[in-house]
């Protein structure tokens, strides 16, 4: 095999040759043809299923020592429905998680409410000694309140023996 080199007398090459060119063109097109039918089914395989008649299971119901601050749009914040100030509001929730397995608080803010006072509380209730702190779902109407003369529900009794239930008080003797 040889390669011919053009001199000074024959001139350059003047003609680029695109067999090459067009050869590598053609695999990769056939490469993509392959391939692309099988991406479309892994895509198509990560949609959510079509409507179906059932519709999603309820959430679980929510555990009596939950613990839920809520913070209105006045800035005003609640533990589980009882308003106060923020010194209340540590004390009772650090109070409340001294016998807590999972240190757990959610905030429910307000659509209207300042975005430095949830941050505020967020870090309040940090400090009190939660662990974890969750954010829950946005509502529009806001956190609920409690309406002047209403009184707080009693909260269901945890089971004897489970973690944060009360014991019963001892007799006067």
């Amino acid at each position: 095999m040889s390669i011919k080199v053009p001199t000074s007398a024959q001139g350059g090459m003047d003609e680029i040759n695109v067999t090459p060119l067009i050869d590598v063109v053609l695999v990769l097109l056939i490469i993509f043809m392959v391939m692309t039918p099988v991406t479309v089914r892994k895509m198509s395989s990560n949609l959510p299923p079509p409507d179906t008649e059932e519709p999603p299971p309820p959430p679980p119901d929510t555990p009596p020592d939950q613990l839920m601050v809520a913070v209105y749009e006045d800035g005003k914040i609640a533990l589980n429905l009882k308003e106060g100030t923020d010194e209340d509001l540590m004390k009772e929730v650090e109070q409340r998680l001294r016998s807590k397995a999972k240190k757990t608080v959610f905030i429910d803010a307000a659509p209207a409410a300042n975005y430095g006072r949830v941050v505020q509380v967020m870090d309040l209730v940090r400090t009190a000694g939660a662990e974890n702190v969750g954010l829950a779902e946005l509502k529009e109407e806001g956190p609920a309140r409690l309406e002047p003369g209403q009184a707080l529900p009693e909260p269901a009794a945890a089971p004897a023996g489970a973690p944060g239930a009360v014991p019963p008080p001892a007799p006067a003797g």
